[in-house]
Protein backbone atom coordinates (compact mmCIF):
# COMPACT_ATOMS: atom_id res chain seq x y z
CA UNK A 1 0.00 0.00 0.00
CA UNK A 2 2.82 1.94 -0.26
CA UNK A 3 3.54 2.06 -3.38
CA UNK A 4 1.35 4.49 -5.12
CA UNK A 5 2.83 7.73 -5.95
CA UNK A 6 0.31 10.48 -6.83
CA UNK A 7 3.25 12.43 -9.25
CA UNK A 8 2.16 9.83 -11.58
CA UNK A 9 -1.20 10.89 -11.92
CA UNK A 10 -1.80 14.67 -10.95
CA UNK A 11 -3.19 17.39 -12.98
CA UNK A 12 -5.82 14.65 -14.80
CA UNK A 13 -9.34 14.83 -15.14
CA UNK A 14 -10.03 13.65 -11.94
CA UNK A 15 -7.69 16.24 -9.94
CA UNK A 16 -9.83 19.32 -12.04
CA UNK A 17 -12.81 17.77 -10.67
CA UNK A 18 -11.85 17.34 -7.02
CA UNK A 19 -10.14 20.53 -6.45
CA UNK A 20 -12.42 22.36 -8.20
CA UNK A 21 -15.50 21.43 -5.94
CA UNK A 22 -12.95 20.81 -2.73
CA UNK A 23 -12.59 24.91 -3.64
CA UNK A 24 -16.45 25.45 -3.60
CA UNK A 25 -16.98 23.55 -0.48
CA UNK A 26 -14.23 25.46 1.49
CA UNK A 27 -15.58 28.87 0.49
CA UNK A 28 -18.73 28.23 1.13
CA UNK A 29 -17.94 27.15 4.70
CA UNK A 30 -16.20 30.40 5.18
CA UNK A 31 -19.00 32.27 4.79
CA UNK A 32 -19.08 32.28 8.33
CA UNK A 33 -16.70 33.59 10.28
CA UNK A 34 -16.17 30.94 13.09
CA UNK A 35 -13.06 28.95 12.73
CA UNK A 36 -12.62 25.89 10.75
CA UNK A 37 -10.61 22.90 10.52
CA UNK A 38 -9.31 21.19 7.35
CA UNK A 39 -8.24 17.77 7.28
CA UNK A 40 -6.57 16.27 4.22
CA UNK A 41 -6.47 12.60 4.63
CA UNK A 42 -4.26 11.24 1.89
CA UNK A 43 -1.80 14.31 0.91
CA UNK A 44 0.62 12.62 -0.73
CA UNK A 45 3.15 15.78 -1.28
CA UNK A 46 0.99 18.51 -1.92
CA UNK A 47 2.68 20.17 -4.75
CA UNK A 48 3.64 18.34 -8.26
CA UNK A 49 6.47 19.41 -10.54
CA UNK A 50 4.42 18.13 -13.78
CA UNK A 51 7.95 18.13 -15.35
CA UNK A 52 9.07 15.54 -13.70
CA UNK A 53 9.91 12.17 -15.12
CA UNK A 54 6.81 10.73 -13.16
CA UNK A 55 4.22 13.30 -14.90
CA UNK A 56 5.92 13.10 -17.74
CA UNK A 57 5.70 9.12 -17.93
CA UNK A 58 1.76 9.19 -19.10
CA UNK A 59 1.34 12.72 -19.57
CA UNK A 60 -2.00 11.97 -17.41
CA UNK A 61 -2.45 16.29 -16.81
CA UNK A 62 -3.21 16.54 -20.86
CA UNK A 63 -6.55 14.65 -20.02
CA UNK A 64 -7.22 17.55 -17.20
CA UNK A 65 -5.38 20.64 -16.88
CA UNK A 66 -3.35 20.79 -19.66
CA UNK A 67 -7.19 21.01 -21.46
CA UNK A 68 -8.59 23.82 -19.41
CA UNK A 69 -5.38 25.79 -19.17
CA UNK A 70 -5.89 27.92 -22.09
CA UNK A 71 -9.68 28.60 -20.63
CA UNK A 72 -8.17 30.52 -17.83
CA UNK A 73 -8.78 33.93 -18.97
CA UNK A 74 -12.49 33.36 -20.13
CA UNK A 75 -15.96 33.60 -18.67
CA UNK A 76 -15.56 30.97 -15.60
CA UNK A 77 -17.81 30.05 -12.78
CA UNK A 78 -16.42 30.51 -9.01
CA UNK A 79 -14.75 27.49 -8.38
CA UNK A 80 -13.04 27.28 -11.55
CA UNK A 81 -11.75 30.59 -11.14
CA UNK A 82 -10.36 30.80 -7.84
CA UNK A 83 -8.77 26.98 -8.69
CA UNK A 84 -6.85 28.18 -11.69
CA UNK A 85 -5.57 31.86 -9.59
CA UNK A 86 -4.46 29.24 -6.54
CA UNK A 87 -2.25 27.51 -9.91
CA UNK A 88 -1.25 30.64 -11.04
CA UNK A 89 0.04 31.81 -7.35
CA UNK A 90 2.43 28.68 -7.94
CA UNK A 91 3.93 29.92 -11.56
CA UNK A 92 5.05 33.44 -11.90
CA UNK A 93 6.07 32.55 -15.23
CA UNK A 94 2.55 32.13 -16.13
CA UNK A 95 2.44 28.09 -16.67
CA UNK A 96 1.02 25.35 -14.92
CA UNK A 97 4.87 23.20 -14.35
CA UNK A 98 3.80 23.63 -10.34
CA UNK A 99 0.24 21.85 -9.68
CA UNK A 100 -1.32 22.98 -6.40
CA UNK A 101 -2.50 19.19 -4.77
CA UNK A 102 -5.42 19.61 -2.26
CA UNK A 103 -3.24 20.24 0.30
CA UNK A 104 -1.86 23.61 -1.45
CA UNK A 105 -5.22 23.97 -2.27
CA UNK A 106 -6.81 24.04 1.38
CA UNK A 107 -3.32 26.33 2.36
CA UNK A 108 -3.82 28.81 0.35
CA UNK A 109 -7.47 28.99 1.42
CA UNK A 110 -6.84 29.25 4.69
CA UNK A 111 -7.73 32.27 7.31
CA UNK A 112 -6.00 33.57 10.14
CA UNK A 113 -8.48 31.75 12.44
CA UNK A 114 -8.55 28.39 10.71
CA UNK A 115 -6.34 25.60 10.57
CA UNK A 116 -5.22 22.50 8.08
CA UNK A 117 -4.03 19.17 9.54
CA UNK A 118 -2.35 16.77 6.08
CA UNK A 119 -0.90 13.49 6.84
CA UNK A 120 1.03 11.03 4.76
CA UNK A 121 2.12 7.39 5.45
CA UNK A 122 4.53 6.98 1.93
CA UNK A 123 8.07 8.35 2.94
CA UNK A 124 9.06 9.77 0.22
CA UNK A 125 5.61 11.16 -0.30
CA UNK A 126 5.69 13.10 3.60
CA UNK A 127 9.26 14.63 3.08
CA UNK A 128 8.13 16.31 0.30
CA UNK A 129 5.05 16.91 2.09
CA UNK A 130 7.04 18.41 4.96
CA UNK A 131 9.52 19.65 2.71
CA UNK A 132 7.20 22.03 0.77
CA UNK A 133 5.10 23.31 3.95
CA UNK A 134 7.77 23.69 6.61
CA UNK A 135 7.34 26.79 7.07
CA UNK A 136 3.53 27.11 7.69
CA UNK A 137 2.76 26.84 10.94
CA UNK A 138 -0.96 26.52 11.03
CA UNK A 139 -0.59 23.57 9.17
CA UNK A 140 0.13 20.13 11.15
CA UNK A 141 1.46 17.28 9.03
CA UNK A 142 1.19 13.66 10.08
CA UNK A 143 3.18 10.49 8.86
CA UNK A 144 0.97 7.65 9.95
CA UNK A 145 -1.71 6.13 8.68
CA UNK A 146 -4.93 8.17 7.57
CA UNK A 147 -7.89 5.43 8.59
CA UNK A 148 -6.24 5.56 12.25
CA UNK A 149 -5.83 9.29 12.04
CA UNK A 150 -9.16 10.02 11.37
CA UNK A 151 -11.04 9.11 14.23
CA UNK A 152 -7.81 9.94 16.32
CA UNK A 153 -8.07 13.87 14.89
CA UNK A 154 -12.02 14.09 15.55
CA UNK A 155 -13.71 16.24 17.03
CA UNK A 156 -11.38 19.08 16.67
CA UNK A 157 -11.43 21.88 18.49
CA UNK A 158 -13.18 24.26 16.08
CA UNK A 159 -16.47 22.77 16.34
CA UNK A 160 -16.49 23.47 12.39
CA UNK A 161 -14.55 21.55 9.78
CA UNK A 162 -13.94 19.71 6.77
CA UNK A 163 -12.50 16.40 5.75
CA UNK A 164 -11.50 14.60 2.98
CA UNK A 165 -10.54 11.64 1.79
CA UNK A 166 -8.84 10.24 -1.58
CA UNK A 167 -7.17 6.78 -1.17
CA UNK A 168 -5.99 5.24 -4.50
CA UNK A 169 -8.13 2.81 -3.81
CA UNK A 170 -5.67 0.03 -5.05
CA UNK A 171 -6.81 -1.96 -2.88
CA UNK A 172 -10.33 -3.11 -3.95
CA UNK A 173 -11.17 -3.30 0.04
CA UNK A 174 -10.61 0.50 0.64
CA UNK A 175 -13.75 1.16 -0.64
CA UNK A 176 -15.60 -0.16 2.53
CA UNK A 177 -12.89 0.98 4.58
CA UNK A 178 -13.45 4.43 3.46
CA UNK A 179 -17.18 3.75 4.48
CA UNK A 180 -16.77 2.12 8.05
CA UNK A 181 -14.21 5.24 9.12
CA UNK A 182 -16.83 8.04 7.46
CA UNK A 183 -19.45 6.37 10.04
CA UNK A 184 -17.11 6.23 13.00
CA UNK A 185 -16.10 9.82 12.27
CA UNK A 186 -19.74 10.69 12.01
CA UNK A 187 -20.92 9.35 15.52
CA UNK A 188 -17.59 11.45 17.25
CA UNK A 189 -18.05 14.34 14.88
CA UNK A 190 -21.60 14.61 13.71
CA UNK A 191 -21.57 18.25 12.13
CA UNK A 192 -18.17 17.43 10.04
CA UNK A 193 -18.01 17.65 6.47
CA UNK A 194 -17.21 14.86 4.79
CA UNK A 195 -15.70 14.42 1.41
CA UNK A 196 -14.97 11.35 -0.28
CA UNK A 197 -13.14 10.93 -3.78
CA UNK A 198 -13.67 7.79 -5.95
CA UNK A 199 -12.70 7.15 -9.43
CA UNK A 200 -14.64 5.25 -11.77
CA UNK A 201 -12.99 2.07 -12.93
CA UNK A 202 -14.36 -0.92 -15.38
CA UNK A 203 -14.59 -3.15 -12.26
CA UNK A 204 -17.39 -0.87 -10.72
CA UNK A 205 -16.07 -1.09 -7.21
CA UNK A 206 -17.55 2.25 -6.52
CA UNK A 207 -20.53 0.79 -5.75
CA UNK A 208 -19.18 -1.19 -3.25
CA UNK A 209 -18.74 2.27 -1.19
CA UNK A 210 -22.40 3.74 -2.19
CA UNK A 211 -23.80 0.28 -0.66
CA UNK A 212 -22.24 0.76 2.45
CA UNK A 213 -22.64 4.24 2.54
CA UNK A 214 -26.57 3.86 2.09
CA UNK A 215 -26.61 0.78 4.86
CA UNK A 216 -24.47 3.02 7.04
CA UNK A 217 -27.35 5.19 8.50
CA UNK A 218 -25.51 8.28 7.40
CA UNK A 219 -28.12 10.85 5.78
CA UNK A 220 -27.57 13.85 3.61
CA UNK A 221 -25.18 12.35 0.97
CA UNK A 222 -24.85 14.57 -2.23
CA UNK A 223 -23.27 12.75 -5.22
CA UNK A 224 -21.03 14.96 -7.74
CA UNK A 225 -20.02 12.88 -10.36
CA UNK A 226 -18.27 13.49 -14.04
CA UNK A 227 -18.52 9.95 -16.40
CA UNK A 228 -16.33 10.59 -19.47
CA UNK A 229 -17.24 7.37 -21.21
CA UNK A 230 -14.96 7.45 -24.26
CA UNK A 231 -13.36 10.76 -23.67
CA UNK A 232 -10.30 9.37 -21.87
CA UNK A 233 -9.10 6.15 -24.41
CA UNK A 234 -5.42 6.06 -22.65
CA UNK A 235 -6.64 5.79 -19.35
CA UNK A 236 -8.10 2.92 -17.49
CA UNK A 237 -10.22 5.62 -14.94
CA UNK A 238 -12.91 6.36 -17.48
CA UNK A 239 -14.35 9.36 -14.66
CA UNK A 240 -14.20 9.78 -10.76
CA UNK A 241 -16.77 11.53 -8.12
CA UNK A 242 -17.15 12.83 -4.96
CA UNK A 243 -19.77 11.75 -2.40
CA UNK A 244 -20.27 14.51 0.30
CA UNK A 245 -22.00 14.03 3.87
CA UNK A 246 -23.46 16.80 5.10
CA UNK A 247 -22.91 20.19 2.29
CA UNK A 248 -23.28 23.35 3.33
CA UNK A 249 -25.67 24.56 0.96
CA UNK A 250 -24.26 27.71 0.09
CA UNK A 251 -22.16 25.80 -2.15
CA UNK A 252 -24.54 23.42 -4.14
CA UNK A 253 -25.18 26.09 -7.12
CA UNK A 254 -21.38 26.88 -7.02
CA UNK A 255 -20.65 23.14 -7.46
CA UNK A 256 -23.43 22.55 -9.88
CA UNK A 257 -22.11 25.41 -12.06
CA UNK A 258 -18.33 23.73 -11.55
CA UNK A 259 -19.55 20.53 -12.66
CA UNK A 260 -21.13 21.51 -15.67
CA UNK A 261 -18.44 23.42 -16.93
CA UNK A 262 -16.23 21.05 -16.76
CA UNK A 263 -18.74 18.51 -18.26
CA UNK A 264 -18.55 20.99 -21.14
CA UNK A 265 -14.60 21.60 -21.86
CA UNK A 266 -13.49 18.02 -20.52
CA UNK A 267 -15.77 15.91 -22.14
CA UNK A 268 -17.22 18.37 -24.50
CA UNK A 269 -20.65 17.73 -23.48
CA UNK A 270 -20.08 13.93 -24.09
CA UNK A 271 -20.58 11.43 -20.92
CA UNK A 272 -22.67 11.79 -17.96
CA UNK A 273 -22.55 14.72 -15.21
CA UNK A 274 -24.20 13.92 -12.37
CA UNK A 275 -25.38 15.79 -9.62
CA UNK A 276 -27.82 14.11 -6.77
CA UNK A 277 -28.89 12.97 -3.82
CA UNK A 278 -27.19 9.13 -2.72
CA UNK A 279 -28.74 9.94 0.40
CA UNK A 280 -31.36 12.28 0.97
CA UNK A 281 -31.64 14.28 4.22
Amino acid sequence: MLSYQHSYHAGNHADALKHIVLGDLVAAMMLKEAPLFLFDAFASRGIYNLDSAEALKNREFDSGIGKLWPLRHGHLPEGVSRWFNIIEGENSDGSFTRLPGSTALLAAMLRDTDRLAACDLHPQEFDALREGFKNSRRIALHKRDAFEAVPALLPPVEKRGLIFLDPSYENKEEYKKVARTISDACTRFRAGVYVIWYPLLPAGRHLDLFNALKRSGIRKILRVELDGKESFPEMQMYGSGLLIVNPPWHAEQNMKRSLDWLHQHLIAGNGLATFNWLVPE
